[in-house]
């Protein structure tokens, strides 16, 4: 009679070093799916494949980094409902209006 062999001894040894597997994080997606267009979550959910309830997250994270800020609210185009439209371009944010005119008074 053979011998049987070990489980670990009949499989092939594979070489994993060469595999080409990108392992992309899904905040990164979220993040480069607003920087090339403007949107809502259910947008984003849709083109990236993220669970809606994740990008709910990660927009607030990325929200409190500064990476990425609401920029007007409408109706969303499949629900009809309105909802916060978010892009990671700094040149589409609402800008802070600052006085640029320094005071002439000085206390102290």
């Amino acid at each position: 009679m053979e011998l049987k062999k070990r489980a670990t001894e009949a499989a092939p040894i594979q070489n994993l070093t060469g595999a080409k597997v990108r392992q992309e994080k899904d905040i990164e997606k979220v993040l480069d799916f607003f920087r090339y267009k403007v949107g809502t979550t259910l947008d984003c959910m849709f083109a990236t494949g993220v669970l809606r309830n994740c990008i709910t997250w990660y927009v607030r994270d990325l929200e409190r980094l500064g990476l990425l800020q609401a920029i007007y609210i409408a109706k969303d185009r499949r629900t009809h409902f309105y909802a916060k439209h978010y892009s990671a371009d700094p040149a589409k944010w609402a800008q802070a209006k600052t006085d640029a005119q320094l005071s002439l008074s000085v206390e102290g």
